[in-house]
Formats: C-alpha cells, sequence, structure tokens
C-alpha cells in the first residue's frame, strides 16, 4: 500500500478519492507504531463481512493485531481532545497531533494519567490497552487519521502491512 503524488501538494489516496493539504498538513511518515506487531487485519477502504456484525460499508481505519492488554502508544505529540465511551468504537480516545487527528478505539482502558485528567502526550507515551469495547469481533485496536477534516488511509504512515505467517500476536476474548 502507497499514496502516490499526483501533483504538488496533492495526493491520490487508494482509487477512493483526492485529498489536498499543504505540508504542513500531513503526518510524517512513518509514525510510530501504536500496537506491536501492529498488522493490518481490517483494512481502510470498502469492505463486506458475510453474516457479522458490520459498522459500515466503508471502514474508516485500519484494525492492527493486538492481544487483549496489549499497551497502545502514542503515534506522536499531541493533545487529548476527547474520551468517549459511547458508539460502535467502545472506549475510544481523539488526539490532537501536529497537522492530524488520530483516533484510538476498542480500548479496555486508558493510562491512569489520562484517566487522572492529562491531557499532553508525547510521542510513544502510553495511551490505554486492548480491548474489546464497542462492536468487534475480536481484540484489535481500530486506529484513524483524519486530515483537514478528512479520514485517510493511515497504512503508509504506520508502515503497516497486512498480517500473514509469521506475524501472529495472541488473540483471545476479553473481559473488558
Amino acid at each position: 500500500m502507497r499514496i502516490t503524488p499526483l501533483v504538488p501538494n496533492i495526493l491520490f489516496v487508494f482509487g477512493l478519492g483526492i485529498a489536498t493539504a499543504t505540508g504542513a498538513g500531513f503526518p510524517p511518515s512513518p509514525l510510530i507504531r501504536p500496537v506491536a506487531p501492529g498488522c493490518v487485519t481490517s483494512p481502510f477502504g470498502p469492505r463486506y463481512l458475510a453474516a457479522a456484525p458490520v459498522a459500515g460499508r466503508f471502514h474508516w481505519g485500519v484494525d492492527l493485531r493486538a492481544a487483549a492488554g496489549a499497551r497502545v502508544s502514542a503515534v506522536a505529540a499531541g493533545r487529548i481532545i476527547r474520551i468517549d465511551r459511547e458508539g460502535m468504537g467502545g472506549l475510544e480516545v481523539l488526539v490532537q497531533h501536529q497537522g492530524f487527528r488520530a483516533l484510538y478505539a476498542h480500548l479496555g482502558m486508558v493510562a491512569p494519567a489520562i484517566a487522572d485528567g492529562a491531557t499532553r502526550l508525547r510521542a510513544g507515551q502510553w495511551i490505554g490497552r486492548v480491548g474489546r469495547t464497542g462492536l468487534t469481533l475480536g481484540t484489535h485496536l481500530y486506529f484513524e487519521i483524519i486530515i483537514g477534516g478528512r479520514r485517510v488511509d493511515p497504512a503508509p504512515y504506520l508502515g503497516v502491512t497486512a498480517c500473514g505467517p509469521g506475524n501472529r500476536a495472541l488473540v483471545r476474548p476479553s473481559s473488558q
């Protein structure tokens, strides 16, 4: 997966649309992976899941494989905008990073410092732990990037690819 420049400051994103931005509007690449190993179990883009609950016909972020309780880290320095526990994403943290916003969802818990009101984050700082909150078929981190009000595929910024042989994580039911 990659993003192909068409003309200066305009990117064509996987045949799904065009996003315009200035150099300051795009996150640095690659960002820190929020979970390890961080391979993609459900990519950004249109999707259909037979015989499964579906949050929508378009997946606006990526699902990253992670075991229940795995540590979730900030992909870059930023400021927490919102912590929410309503809706399909379950426990979510929305962070304003420089030039973009990121949504971390299906968390089982937030880090104690954040629960106590901390709003500033350092790159790599602990945000929370993976859980199974919201609409999900198993434990994973849902991760979304928003640039200029538009959601874009986070995979190229994280340097992640689809999960495959040798890139596995223990995924077990969670009590979250």
